[in-house]
């Protein structure tokens, strides 16, 4: 198998470095412009299937990748992390309305749950359930996932490296990267950025 794997284009809120999971907003220019660079790298590759989240930010990467050529795939369960009271809010915002709630996530971000949050354990339970059940890994598709950062770092983890440290994996916006089984299953990384 062979999974495409593509962080949705820069929407206002990640210039902005503001919490965001669940807030369905769209592109700017810029994360037009990443759409356009992840079109080019892919542009002869034939793919067999294109699955995306249910937010807007993810479809509107497909659209602008693949120009309409597949049908899109909706996984609601590779939606972002929900962010609860802190969804929009700046580091700084959040550590002013909330202190000793920020600095015990800060120290403990798997266990601490921000309020009204999805806790991060249900958060990988669904993304991790999502890819089982659709056979990730298991057979000879050409597969692209345009997907948020956390989804696609857990997805990761549960494919190529379960002791991968998750805040450091990197899916850069603009840059397909390419995870492709060899003929012993496993699986070999490669940016696909500069190729074509």
């Amino acid at each position: 198998m062979t999974l495409y794997m593509m962080r949705h284009g820069e929407t206002d809120y990640n210039a902005q470095r503001r919490f965001y999971g669940s807030s369905d907003v769209p592109l700017n220019a810029k994360g037009r412009q990443q759409a356009f660079a992840m079109a080019e790298q892919v542009a002869a590759i034939p793919i067999e299937r294109v699955y995306v989240s249910s937010l807007r930010r993810t479809q509107e990467t497909a659209e602008l990748v693949f120009g309409g050529a597949y049908a899109l795939e909706v996984v609601k369960d590779w939606d972002e992390k929900g962010f609860g009271a802190w969804e929009g809010l700046t580091a700084d915002q959040i550590e002013a309305a909330y202190p000793s709630q920020w600095l015990a996530w800060l120290e403990r971000p798997f266990d601490i749950t921000p309020p009204a949050a999805e806790p991060f354990h249900r958060f990988r339970e669904r993304v991790q359930a999502a890819a089982c059940a659709l056979n990730l890994g298991s057979s000879s598709a050409s597969v692209a996932i345009v997907g948020h950062l956390g989804v696609l770092r857990l997805l990761y983890q549960e494919l190529v490296d379960p002791a991968a440290v998750f805040w450091e994996i990197d899916f850069p916006q603009g840059q397909v990267i390419c995870l492709h089984q060899d003929d012993k299953g496993q699986w070999l990384c490669q940016s696909l950025a500069g190729v074509n």
